[in-house]
């Protein structure tokens, strides 16, 4: 048995999209020996960045921090100044749509769930409201709310995961956490790194997350009509196309 102290592994931070895996995420990290969670960090106000600066500074080796922080040049900088990295997650914006209206719907005193109640929205509705926004301007549409995280995509020090790479299938989900393993050093050694994945991927368990719903993608082929995908596209643009989800506007 050998004596030599566990690998340190340097602080990072997992940034997502809502609902795009945030609670696939912690429960594969923690399955990680010696990693623990450390805070949850939401949603990356200017006002905020003193409070967060001082929570990440005081995360040790061997821990991680999570949350849905927007992108600004605030942020950016604080992550460089402390030499964090970042694993950033994101998902269809389709699917993201859907994933929240199911979500709204089981906490009852959500302000949105309420909203839906007292209008007497149905699906199509809600779907619609989640795509448009409005409440008197607190929700933005979906492709204005989308653009708050996605430039974290194409920095410097990112690690970019889709949410679908990691529930398509078990192996694709393994190739994405080789990925994780060697860009945060973690696991280095390609002979130990099959048994770190099998270790992640067994301390998943959906029934513990009060938020993990289904966990697939391509739900949205099966909630929108026609009149929510043009309504979608109005909005959206060819931001599914930029993503790589799509080749043109004809889906």
């Amino acid at each position: 048995m050998s004596n030599r102290p566990a690998k340190k592994i340097q602080p990072f931070f997992v940034n997502s999209i809502p609902k795009s895996g945030t609670h696939l995420m912690k429960p594969l990290l923690e399955g990680i020996p010696n990693l623990k969670h450390h805070a949850f960090l939401f949603p990356g106000r200017s006002d905020q960045i003193l409070e967060h600066k001082r929570i990440l500074s005081e995360m040790s080796h061997n821990h991680f921090s999570n949350g849905h922080i927007f992108y600004s040049q605030e942020y950016k900088n604080l992550l460089k100044l402390l030499n964090i990295k970042q694993l950033f997650l994101y998902r269809d914006p389709r699917d993201i749509v859907v994933s929240y209206v199911h979500f709204f719907d089981r906490f009852p005193d959500h302000q949105y769930k309420k909203y839906f109640n007292e209008k007497n929205l149905n699906l199509k509705e809600r779907l619609l409201f989640i795509i448009n926004g409005s409440l008197e301007g607190r929700r933005q549409n979906i492709n204005n709310w989308y653009h708050n995280f996605l430039p974290w995509r194409d920095e410097e020090n990112v690690l970019a995961v889709k949410y679908e790479d990691l529930v398509h299938s078990p192996e694709s989900q393994k190739i994405e956490l080789r990925k994780i393993l060697k860009y945060f050093n973690i696991e280095p050694n390609l002979s130990k790194i099959e048994g770190q994945i099998r270790r992640m991927q067994s301390n998943v368990d959906p029934n513990q997350s009060p938020t993990y719903r289904k966990g697939q993608s391509g739900n949205w082929k099966q909630e929108f009509d026609e009149e929510v995908k043009a309504q979608f596209k109005k909005v959206t643009g060819e931001l599914l196309i930029d993503l790589g989800y799509e080749k043109d506007m004809n889906w």
